[in-house]
């Protein structure tokens, strides 16, 4: 009799090679789709960096990297990140007209404004939307609060994590986004095709914890209950440790990032690319050059980070965009961060 239909065997075999054409298939699809997602996070560098160039035609310098708030003290009272000055280069003017510089980021018109999830400020690497849930804070601050939009990118801050309203780090480890500062290009001696502007800063991600302290090698305790593990920060809001808010503790990293914690001294307490634990952005009020080195007596601000093997992309301050490899020497790390170290160094 003529058979008419596969036996068990030969559908199991079909099904066997289908499935290993599959296995076959998927890693290079998985790559074709990490590559595009790395040239999508590129254009994202590009764009802020466009941004922050016609910004500095039109303002004669950069934004200041945190400012905003009342005046008196913008990292206690609620100033907000130097991404907001760069909305009207970003195709967000009209959400630029309804921002108050002069209010807190948590209070009205900004409460309904900082939610708002733009896409120039996501790594499809990592994501492509999403907000640091402020909902378990609630409670603690005594107030509603808004879950600002988050960021997957940094301003560099330097060398230095010192935070104050003026700016007192060493030349050695200043970066060109500070509190309350105004960077000309003029200022960046060390050249801005070797100097950083942003980089990357991939949020709430499993690959990305805290730590409290420099030296720590295992994951922080006693979070707020309901907060996230891992850590993240908005384009919008500043460090969220504030006395305003009854949040002293570990509540996120800000927008800036640093490559070391004491750029300037003899132990730069140097911050690594892609280091697991991250620190919050934390301001200790101790001194304003971060020349302590006893845990609670210096500033803590993150570094860079990325869902890249091997590294993160940096917007220099020349405009370009560049991968810059991990494994980088901490010195030249560090050099790369600053704006007038007087450093040498080769393209990275």
């Amino acid at each position: 009799m003529k058979r008419t239909a596969f036996t068990l065997i030969e559908l199991l075999v079909v099904i066997a090679i289908i499935a290993i054409l599959i296995g076959l298939l998927l890693p290079a699809v998985q790559k074709v789709r990490e590559a595009a997602n790395r040239m999508a996070c590129q254009n994202h560098l590009k764009q802020i960096g466009l941004a922050l160039h016609n910004y500095h035609d039109t303002n004669d310098g950069f934004p200041a990297g945190y400012g905003g708030g009342d005046g008196s003290d913008n990292l206690e009272l609620g100033g907000f990140c130097g991404f907001v000055h760069l909305l009207p280069y970003l195709e967000q003017e009209s959400l630029f007209r309804r921002w108050d510089l002069n209010a807190k980021w948590y209070e009205p018109p900004n409460f309904d404004l900082v939610g708002t999830q733009l896409k120039v400020f996501y790594c499809p690497s990592n994501r492509t939307r999403g907000v640091v849930d402020f909902s378990f804070l609630v409670p603690i601050a005594g107030r509603p609060l808004p879950n600002p939009a988050a960021c997957d990118y940094l301003m560099c801050k330097g060398a230095n994590a010192a935070l104050c309203d003026l700016v007192q780090i060493p030349p050695a480890g200043r970066g060109v986004f500070d509190v309350n500062t105004h960077t000309r290009l003029t200022d960046i001696t060390d050249g801005t095709s070797q100097t950083f502007a942003v980089g990357e800063g991939a949020g709430n991600n499993r690959r990305f914890g805290y730590r409290r302290f420099w030296p720590d090698t295992t994951p922080a305790t006693g979070l707020f209950p309901g907060q996230s593990p891992y850590i993240d920060q908005s384009w919008s809001a500043g460090p969220a440790a504030t006395n305003a808010l009854h949040s002293l503790g570990l509540m996120g990293g800000g927008c800036h990032g640093v490559t070391a914690l004491r750029g300037g001294h003899a132990d730069p307490f140097d911050e690594p690319m892609n280091r697991s634990l991250a620190l919050p952005g934390f301001d200790c009020n101790h001194g304003c050059t971060n020349a302590e080195t006893a845990p609670n007596t210096y500033d803590t601000v993150p570094g860079f980070r990325s869902m890249h093997t091997g590294g993160c992309h940096f917007l220099f301050c020349d405009g370009s965009v560049r991968f810059v490899r991990e494994g980088l020497a901490p010195n030249v790390y560090r050099a790369l961060s600053t704006i007038e170290g007087g450093e040498a160094v080769n393209d990275p």
